[in-house]
């Protein structure tokens, strides 16, 4: 029997959710002989909350979404909503769209991430029970702005808080000989193992904040392609030298992914809400895919599987398998 994935005692929390969502059946169909590993998906339609990375969707009939969910528990997957917005959350916090869709999530056993202590008392106080992923973004606010920030000490009353903590990667990498005696339940931290930009970049809030903007663009009733324009026209790179942070990169090796499940840590994630389909399926490649099977191998499977539900379904979006 062909076994695909590297590792099948881990969680994969990966970039499906409202977005590339035709892998979710297709890796359902080549992984359907071993454990898919792939528990969590992450992402949002546009909303006031909402950020991170383009979303494929705004939709308004909340009875679509709710559909959406359904299906997805069809395929044991958990949905993570992005409500990372950044830019004057505590006025947003009535947004009735915004609240509707909270509803529909979670009473469909969604999971919430978010940057605002303001946002995850808000989510609490209606949902006591709802569960809770501290945002890189959260971490990366003191980094950049506090200089006597103690990152391991904020990453651990974190972990007294929310359900999961998702640390910068840098941070990950540095301490990655000691994290099982800096953290206090080493279990319940998520890893990046993607990350695209530079190493310790000083610009990244804005990259987040350039995503906001994105997303605010959207609510504002703009097009597919007026939104992917303005992306094009107002998207700016990291500011360092990306040529001499060969040293540096903010991707995991084997090694480092070995070391890191052998001291306890079970969830990781991989990026790429915004990438085409085939982009991401490189870095899947790289992170998922065991690499005793070519990757044009396996690509050549995973495209013949989704030519045939395209076939079938005519659409590219899992609100129509």
């Amino acid at each position: 029997m062909t076994k695909y994935v590297k590792y099948d005692n881990v969680s994969y929390f990966m970039p499906f959710l409202f977005c590339n969502d035709l892998y979710i059946p297709v890796l359902d169909k080549l992984l359907k002989d071993e454990i898919n590993p792939i528990k969590y998906v992450f992402g949002s339609v546009y909303c006031a909350w909402g950020s991170g990375r383009f979303a494929s969707y705004k939709i308004d009939n909340l009875d679509n979404i709710d559909r959406y969910l359904k299906r997805l528990k069809s395929y044991n997957l958990i949905p993570v909503f992005t409500f990372t917005q950044l830019n004057d959350i505590e006025k947003k916090l009535n947004d009735e769209y915004s609240n509707n869709l909270l509803d529909v999530a979670y009473n469909n056993n969604a999971h919430f991430i978010v940057a605002s202590d303001v946002l995850y008392s808000h989510i609490k106080s209606r949902y006591p029970e709802a569960k809770m992923h501290c945002s890189v973004l959260n971490g990366l606010n003191h980094f950049i702005y506090d200089k006597d920030f103690n990152e391991t000490k904020f990453y651990n009353e974190m972990l007294d808080k929310y359900d999961i903590v998702v640390p910068r990667p840098e941070w990950v990498l540095e301490n990655l000989e000691k994290l099982d005696s800096l953290v206090t339940d080493i279990n319940r931290i998520e890893v990046l193992i993607n990350q695209t930009c530079v190493y310790n970049c000083r610009k990244h809030i804005e990259h987040y904040k350039f995503y906001d903007a994105v997303s605010n663009f959207a609510m504002a009733g703009h097009s597919k392609e007026e939104i992917k324009q303005y992306i094009n026209t107002h998207k700016f790179d990291c500011p360092l030298d990306r040529n001499n942070q060969q040293e540096k990169t903010l991707y995991f090796n084997y090694f480092q992914m070995e070391q890191l499940i052998s001291k306890g840590v079970k969830y990781f994630k991989i990026q790429g809400r915004d990438w085409s389909f085939d982009t991401l399926y490189y870095h899947l490649y790289s992170f998922f895919f065991t690499q005793n099977i070519p990757k044009e191998e396996i690509k050549s499977k995973i495209d013949s599987i989704c030519l045939n539900i395209l076939k079938e379904n005519k659409k590219v979006s899992l609100f129509y398998v």
